[in-house]
């Protein structure tokens, strides 16, 4: 654990200064960190004592250090990074050049993305090199840094919208998912703000714009569950595919996962027979995501197709799919099996069937219960997996909220306003004549006569429904 000791000292002016030595272990080998003005507190030294800590713990079990400590380490000045390099606790940076004119949008992304080699998950830096695609597609390869402005990134905005999408000769032009946009346009805000922080451009061009991800209902679709069945049907043995044996039973497990567990899809290729529990109906769902692990109830229907992979696994095997790894794109498989089952693709292959099992099962259960077996929070399920479902809408018409009204009587008797007596009004019958009140509500209903506080009786026009 590393220890924080104050140190006192003089600085250029002459004036007594507090600085703080952080000691911790790396590996068997003791080592110093100064902080310098990062810690200007001891709880501020301490702090940084504990991501050392942590840091020395990544580099040891060969670990990504967390998204937190990867920010932590981006913000540290060149001579502290270059400390910390020393050590073999980062990957050293590559040093930058001296006059923005002279680096490219190609070079500079290039450096970005070697700045936080080993801090950074795979799927990020994939998406780091997606951005410098599209950018050095849309400026140049030439185009330099500092020449970047506000109108330019809208420029490049509206290109990304309307025609970055790489399609075939014969195809007309066509833009990228709404979302995918705003992803691409945060990944070059994300890229432009370490060139601002380092003095090399004077303003970010992408700082005003919009790279928040939000749902998009026009791309939701309800997958029924008999769909998928017939997906796995197209996967037996007995029909003709260019998928080997194995692959088919992968595919149906990968299928029964995505759909009645709502696995994602790196998520049905992660999972180890050592973690299902068949007897008990429980199984532990790894996931690259956050959480890593989660516990999640074997539901009825997905046991006969786990059962099914049990028994056709192969011998010692210990993931339950043996043919694709995390990393592998099989949407284009996915694709295949769709049309050959007779169907048509949907939006978001994977997505959409995670979120009609979310959607199912957050209209039997308590959504705090569905969530931790799903692996994701609230407010990220409502907003991007939970969808409207018309059955519900058609039972709310026929049983609404089952709430126990009492019925008003039809015929309310009338109470005289001072003597609580009942009284006819003129004219009325006893002799089971129909009254003209007569099927109306009790607030429907107004009294012929009213009496004065003289006793005496006012006639009053009888009021009713059509009245109103």
């Amino acid at each position: 654990m590393a220890s924080v000791h104050r140190k006192k000292r003089r600085n250029r002016t002459g004036k007594e200064a507090v600085s703080y030595e952080i000691r911790f272990m790396v590996g068997e080998d003791r080592r110093s960190y100064y902080p310098g003005s990062k810690a200007t507190t001891k709880k501020k030294a301490e702090e940084i004592g504990r991501k050392l800590d942590a840091l020395a713990f990544d580099a040891t079990q060969g670990d990504t250090p967390s998204p937190s400590l990867a920010e932590w380490l981006l913000s540290l000045p060149d001579r502290q990074h270059k400390k910390l390099a020393s050590w073999g606790l980062v990957t050293p940076r590559v040093e930058a050049c001296k006059f923005s004119d002279t680096i490219t949008i190609a070079e500079w992304v290039d450096r970005y993305i070697a700045h936080g080699t080993g801090t950074r998950k795979e799927s990020t830096e994939k998406q780091l090199e997606a951005a410098k695609d599209a950018l050095v597609r849309f400026f140049g390869s030439e185009r330099t840094i500092d020449r970047l402005t506000p109108n330019d990134a809208e420029d490049f905005r509206l290109w990304l919208q309307t025609k970055a999408r790489i399609v075939k000769e014969d195809e007309p032009e066509n833009g990228l998912a709404k979302n995918t946009v705003r992803r691409r346009m945060g990944r070059c805000r994300e890229i432009f703000n370490l060139a601002l922080r380092r003095g090399l451009i004077d303003v970010n061009p992408f700082a005003d714009e919009a790279v928040s991800v939000g749902s998009n209902p026009e791309r939701q679709f309800f997958v029924p569950h008999d769909w998928i069945e017939k997906c796995i049907a197209t996967l037996k043995p007995t029909e003709r595919t260019q998928l080997s044996e194995r692959k088919r039973e992968d595919w149906r497990i990968m299928l029964a996962f995505a759909r009645y567990v709502g696995m994602r899809s790196h998520e049905t290729r992660l999972q180890r027979w050592e973690d299902i529990d068949i007897p008990n109906r429980q199984m532990i769902v790894r996931s690259h995501k956050s959480p890593p692990e989660r516990v999640c109830p074997i539901f009825p229907e997905l046991l006969p197709h786990l059962i099914r992979a049990k028994e056709m696994a192969p011998e010692g095997a210990e993931t339950v799919v043996t043919e694709y790894t995390p990393e592998m794109n099989i949407g284009t498989t996915f694709e295949k099996i769709i049309k050959r089952a007779g169907l048509e693709p949907w939006p978001k292959l994977f997505q959409n069937l995670r979120a009609t099992r979310e959607t199912e099962l957050m209209a039997l259960y308590p959504t705090k219960d569905v969530t931790s077996w799903l692996g994701n929070s609230k407010p990220i399920a409502i907003k991007h997996y939970a969808m409207t479902m018309k059955s519900s809408f058609d039972r709310a018409i026929k049983e609404g909220a089952k709430l126990e009204l009492t019925k008003t009587p039809q015929n309310a008797p009338h109470q005289a306003a001072s003597s609580g007596n009942q009284q006819h009004a003129p004219g009325a019958s006893n002799s089971g004549e129909t009254s003209e009140n007569e099927g109306l509500s009790h607030q429907q209903q107004l009294p012929a006569t009213n009496s004065s506080a003289q006793g005496g009786t006012r006639t009053r026009t009888a009021i009713t429904a059509e009245g109103f």
